[in-house]
């Protein structure tokens, strides 16, 4: 058994990378949260007070994040090894054991992340602090604190969000019959479950007490329920995915016809079929919208100019669930990309030249981002329009920030999609669909 954890661990590192990669950020941005922590109860006073309060905000943005992406990422890692799964029981092993190795794998590897997220976060807390901290010279002078009583919490957390964000996937490719997992190699997401209809029924009942506590609130405490309306409206997106996600996009992706583009056709087309695969990377990227935006909808509600808020300010605030965001579409595509060396050769083969695989990557691409920034400006908005009923001001200051964040995104995508496929162009259609 432990044979067979390893030898499939290395052979198919591609995705367990990506997977390790998420565990590992999202353990150095709980590091973080829980320096903060440790500070405040060392500090005591007023000091100690403030890191609360912030430490409680970051930590409310960091959940949202980390559930949404390592969920994404988690299901995808066992979704792209199916196939694999089919073969194991193929040749005896029963459900119960696939079940077992895979949940051990995803035991094993968020350990991993989450040990190395930890240890990373040691030599930046102390430069994050000072710059973070900048304008409160009271905060700034505190020593950051992070001890292994306060990692073994965060490792802890990784190792439950990751193992259990699997193992529904981790249940589903031990039951899943072999010669229809052989047949159906990606098989695509698109039923509701029962855990999705909890968890986003949930996220929407937590949103609407929210929204019920505003009216009377001041202006100096409004603006932080504010900020995680947004991130928390896309968590509930997020649930629902399955229910609108591919009429999404084949909806706004025909407003360029079929016609026009070769490269966007098979595109829109890929994007739309493998929505399991696409959800995977438009929910981190939606997050990452829905958080910048909301941050500076918030801020803009209670009469602050956009330019009140310092980048330290920024950066404590969302810069660990944007980078956690971020990381997790470009982790989506990264793993996928064995996947999509198949689909590339196909496309060759029947006769796609170089510059159309090329331009449908690219496509992809801008459909991803172009759909996470529908439905996280969609988040952001519903914040501004609360914002206006309950602060009395209307606010358009999160736009820029969030077409910033998609502009990021797409350059990083482009980068994670252009260059798989290019080097993939390199390899011979027959050897690379031999194994089918």
């Amino acid at each position: 058994m432990l044979r067979l954890i390893v030898s499939d661990l290395v052979a198919n590192r591609r995705i367990w990378l990506g997977a390790l990669l998420i565990a590992t950020a999202t353990a150095l941005v709980g590091a973080v949260v829980a320096s903060d922590i440790q500070t405040a109860v060392a500090a005591g006073g007023t000091e100690a007070l403030a890191l609360y309060g912030l430490s409680g905000t970051v930590a409310a943005f960091t959940l949202v994040t980390a559930l949404i992406v390592v969920g994404a990422v988690t299901n995808l890692t066992v979704t792209l090894q199916q196939r694999g799964y089919a073969l194991w029981q193929l040749v005896g092993l029963s459900p119960g054991r696939v079940r077992l190795v895979v949940t051990t794998q995803l035991f094993t590897v968020s350990l991993l992340g989450g040990v190395a997220g930890c240890l990373l976060a040691l030599p930046i807390l102390r430069p994050l602090s000072r710059y973070a901290f900048a304008g409160s010279p009271e905060l700034a002078a505190l020593d950051p604190r992070f001890t292994p009583a306060g990692a073994v919490p965060v490792v802890l957390f990784v190792a439950v969000v990751i193992t259990l964000g699997g193992f529904r996937g981790a249940g589903r490719a031990a039951h899943t019959p072999p010669i229809q997992s052989l047949r159906e190699v990606e098989p695509p997401d698109r039923r509701m479950t029962v855990a999705r209809w909890i968890g986003g029924l949930a996220t929407a009942a937590v949103v609407a007490v929210i929204v019920a506590t505003l009216p009377g609130t001041g202006l100096d405490t409004i603006a932080v329920p504010l900020m995680v309306i947004s991130p928390l409206i896309a968590g509930v997106l997020a649930a629902f995915g399955p229910l609108f996600l591919a009429r999404l996009v084949r909806a706004w992706t025909s407003l360029l016809p079929a016609t026009a583009s070769a490269a966007w056709f098979l595109a829109r087309n890929s994007t739309a079929a493998n929505v399991g695969r696409s959800t995977a990377t438009i929910s981190p990227l939606m997050v990452a919208v829905a958080l910048a935006g909301g941050l500076y909808t918030a801020n803009g509600a209670v009469g602050a100019p956009s330019g009140s808020l310092s980048t330290g300010t920024v950066v404590l605030l969302i810069g660990g669930p944007l980078l956690l965001a971020v990381l997790g579409a470009v982790a989506t595509v990264f793993m996928s990309s064995r996947r999509r060396d198949r689909e590339l050769a196909l496309i060759v083969a029947a006769g796609g030249t170089p510059v159309v695989v090329l331009a449908a990557a690219a496509a992809e691409a801008v459909i991803y981002v172009g759909t996470a920034v529908l439905l996280g400006g969609f988040a952001v908005g519903v914040t501004s329009v609360i914002g206006a009923w309950a602060a009395g001001t209307w606010t358009a200051a999160g736009v820029v920030p969030s077409l910033a964040i998609a502009g990021l995104g797409l350059l990083l995508v482009l980068v994670a999609t252009m260059v798989p496929t290019a080097l993939a162009l390199r390899n011979e259609v027959p050897r690379v669909l031999a194994p089918e």
